[in-house]
């Protein structure tokens, strides 16, 4: 059972992370209020991404110094500012600009939930704590992804941020119930420059934009696949979606079993687990069912490899949990756009199938980098 503390970041993290989502299903009828067509629309989500990227890089650090429990309280109300603006937008420039200040919350609210975790886990469960706010995400993308495309048919596009604005509020209450203070003993100034510096880091971010390049490419392109080769409608990318959501949740249950494994070895087991996948994607993807059950044991296998990534990250230094995780966040947030900008001309000459081997052959590096990596040493 989840402890009040773990529960709050669990809750944090579905609710930045379904800000992050909700855009791209709602595109038309955001487009169709506002103005514009819907790839102008996709300019917020631009914006959110390389604000979000841009804010890991600069402002996560600051965590590092007045703590991740105050930081996290700071990003929420950028956050919640940045929601009830999306609600009132009344032109899609002025969504952009909310867009843009969200980005910049949730740059340093992401970082510091998972210098939290780790902080606030009982002893010898720092990583399974990890897995379990990580399965925030599940929520995340079901309910910002399936629920926020009938949210907008049914209420219009504006209910959607209206609820997240809702749920942000919730999470800064339970903020001044739920005590999230971690001890700031060793506090000290850190840089994105100091934290390139921390030994273990260069592999490690490398590890992690493997991991979700190799994700994003893959990702970004589910939903077009199902309509160009399968003939589905955006209910079928929704069944598929939602097989890899419930994969992505169902992995908690299993993290503790993978805790026990050296670090090497548990990240050559996800990465060549996440290979195997994408191959399996590439000879089988063409049914509509074999999809939706690859795309369960996807999500299953890609927690693993994400909790693998994060916990290895946070692990590195526990004086710069803040600069190293930012830049982690930052990496994943570039490897969004770089996933869906890079893997579109594989898509368009090759289809899925060329995405699928692309994205095989990101994981594959990380499974040589997993097998060359030195013994890591913990840093106080």
């Amino acid at each position: 059972m989840m402890s009040p503390p773990i529960a709050l970041l669990t809750a944090a993290i579905a609710v930045v992370g379904a800000n992050s989502m909700v855009l791209a299903p709602i595109t038309g009828a955001v487009a169709r209020d506002l103005g514009g067509d819907p790839a102008e629309i996709v300019q917020a989500a631009a914006a959110y991404g390389l604000t979000t990227a841009a804010s890991a890089i600069l402002l996560a650090p600051r965590a590092d110094v007045i703590g991740p429990h105050r930081a996290l309280y700071q990003a929420v109300i950028v956050i919640l500012i940045s929601m009830v603006a999306s609600v009132l937008a009344p032109t899609k420039w002025a969504l952009i600009l909310a867009q843009g200040l969200g980005g910049i919350g949730a740059g340093v609210a992401i970082p510091s939930i998972y210098a939290l975790a780790p902080q606030l886990a009982p002893k010898g469960q720092e990583k399974r704590t990890m897995g379990l706010v990580l399965s925030g995400w599940t929520l995340a993308l079901v309910g910002g992804v399936a629920g926020s495309g009938f949210l907008a048919e049914w209420a219009g596009w504006r209910a959607v941020y209206m609820v997240l604005s809702l749920a942000i509020i919730g999470v800064f209450i339970a903020m001044h119930r739920i005590d999230l203070t971690v001890d700031m003993s060793r506090a000290r100034a850190t840089s994105p420059l100091t934290a390139l510096r921390v030994p273990g880091i260069w592999r490690g971010l490398f590890a992690a934009g493997a991991l979700m390049l190799g994700f994003y490419g893959t990702y970004a392109f589910i939903g077009a696949h199902v309509h160009d080769a399968l003939g589905r409608g955006t209910d079928g990318a929704g069944v598929v979606t939602l097989f890899y959501g419930t994969g992505f949740g169902l992995a908690a249950l299993i993290d503790k079993y993978v805790d026990r494994l050296p670090q090497r070895m548990a990240g050559m087991v996800s990465f060549t687990g996440l290979t195997v996948i994408y191959l399996a994607m590439a000879g089988f993807g063409g049914t509509f069912a074999v999809l939706a059950g690859i795309a369960l044991v996807w999500g299953i296998v890609q927690h693993l490899g994400l909790n693998f990534v994060v916990s290895r990250l946070a692990e590195l230094d526990a004086s710069q949990r803040g600069a190293v995780l930012g830049l982690n966040s930052a990496v994943t947030y570039l490897a969004v756009t770089g996933g869906a900008l890079a893997f579109r001309p594989a898509y368009e000459g090759g289809g899925f199938l060329l995405c699928n081997l692309l994205s095989a052959i990101c994981v594959a590096a990380a499974v040589i980098e997993s097998l060359t990596a030195p013994k890591p040493v913990a840093q106080a």
